[in-house]
């Protein structure tokens, strides 16, 4: 067995090596993808995100010479419940990482836009706008109940740059109670300009900024629709040079489907030409939600992988969403990791994407249904068809996530695939560098 990448440093703490035991069959985890790379066979664990250069048996026993990989549980127990083994895992890590306190709170603070995209899934809300009571009730809310040793405010909308006087109040307040806070942002970059810039570096301690655009220019006049029939094209491009050139983060959501994505590579070169500053540029291409739950869904990934040479062609970096962490990840989403979505009129959601059911409290109330809230991320609530997937610990492990994938697994072996054999070739030119140095020497 050679490693390529070893196990996560803060799983491998928390659990033990399997112990090795005789008179048991032992046989692949149902959490080992194992493929090949140049005629050689590898194996990558998804829980663990150990990743070995070796051919796994069907079956063996204690003392055949696997026993470092069953102590590795790329081998594990024949009929064992690993659905079972990842939600206890699971639990245990987030038990292990939880914070006492709300960690991140995604604000509203407007559901106004001056964009009216053709795929938004808040269509026909009604734009509500935070009161100033509400700004000062959710200031008081955050101050309540906030995570002493630092808190991340989320501005999401609607478009959240229609309203910087609510992101000035707030952050203004915090930063007078002295409360540790950052910020990041998704806003569609049009209405950013130097003074905005300003604001953000100064008053709201910005960190990141994603902003969404739809491919080619012809595409995203299209799709964007501003009202007041404005082409924000160019602006947007040179909104994110000069973020990057002040030291602001962008990842660059590009929302494709089949009506825009022949228009990407002339996107990627608009990026190549007109943003000035990359330095800390990302992009990303992520189908449209419709495309992911419909049965082309798989088509559209293979061209995201086929096409992910355009980022870095254009002197872009490929975001993590197109690169599998090699980090076990106990939270998943916003909703389990204990943030707070607070809503323009003050009403409180576990994730900016759930229904209104999901409704748990308000900022003038605080949370009034705290069962429903924990019931909502239940550890234990794994989908049914979803137990035996070898990326289940790649995945949500409750059932009340809204997000759905009509090839989920298939779409995840795509990019995994993708993104470990490209780790491969990383680690063998390193590893013929170094040999090439140490015969220099």
């Amino acid at each position: 067995m050679k490693e390529i990448c070893k196990p996560d440093t803060a799983l491998a703490r928390m659990i033990l090596p399997q112990k090795v035991q005789s008179g048991i069959s032992y046989v692949p985890s149902q959490f080992v993808l194992s493929f090949s790379h140049h005629e050689k066979p590898f194996a990558f664990h998804v829980l663990t995100r150990q990743l070995i250069e070796a051919a796994l048996p069907s079956s063996t026993h204690a003392g055949e010479g696997f026993d470092v990989l069953i102590e590795a549980m790329f081998l594990v127990p024949e009929g064992r419940d690993e659905c079972a083994y990842y939600e206890s895992v699971a639990k245990m890590m987030r038990l292990y990482g939880q914070k006492k306190g709300v960690p991140t709170y995604t604000i509203m603070p407007t559901l106004g836009c001056n964009a009216c995209c053709v795929y938004c899934y808040e269509e026909g809300v009604k734009q509500v706008t935070m009161t100033p009571e509400t700004v000062e009730q959710t200031i008081r809310y955050i101050l309540s109940t906030r995570a002493k040793d630092g808190i991340t405010l989320s501005w999401f909308g609607g478009e959240p740059l229609l309203r910087p006087d609510i992101i000035d109040r707030i952050c203004d307040r915090l930063a007078e109670e002295k409360v540790p806070f950052k910020s990041v942002m998704v806003t569609n970059g049009s209405l950013i300009t130097p003074e905005i810039i300003e604001r953000m570096r100064r008053r709201w301690n910005l960190k990141r900024v994603q902003i969404s655009m739809d491919g080619a220019e012809p595409d995203y006049l299209a799709r964007k629709r501003y009202y007041r029939d404005e082409d924000q094209y160019r602006t947007v491009m040179d909104a994110i040079g000069k973020l990057s050139e002040a030291g602001i983060p962008v990842n660059v959501r590009v929302n494709v489907d089949e009506q825009n994505f022949a228009g990407i590579p002339q996107f990627m070169d608009d990026m190549r030409r007109f943003v000035k500053n990359k330095d800390r540029v990302s992009v990303y291409f992520s189908p449209l939600m419709d495309v992911r739950a419909g049965e082309n869904d798989l088509a559209m990934w293979e061209k995201v992988v086929a096409t992910r040479h355009l980022i870095t062609d254009a002197g872009c970096k490929a975001y993590a969403f197109m690169e599998p962490l090699m980090k076990f990840r106990a939270n998943r989403c916003m909703a389990d990791g204990g943030s707070v979505v607070i809503a323009p009129d003050g009403s409180l959601y576990p994730c900016e994407h759930c229904p209104p059911e999901s409704r748990f409290g308000d900022v003038f109330n605080g949370t009034t249904d705290e069962s429903a809230r924990q019931a909502f991320t239940r550890v234990d609530r794994t989908r049914e068809m979803c137990r035996g997937c070898t990326f289940l610990p790649e995945c949500t492990s409750f059932a009340s996530c809204p997000w759905v994938d009509a090839h989920c697994k298939q779409m995840r072996e795509l990019l995994t695939l993708d993104a470990l054999r490209r780790r491969i070739d990383q680690h063998i030119n390193q590893t013929e560098e170094t040999d090439g140095n140490d015969a220099v020497c």
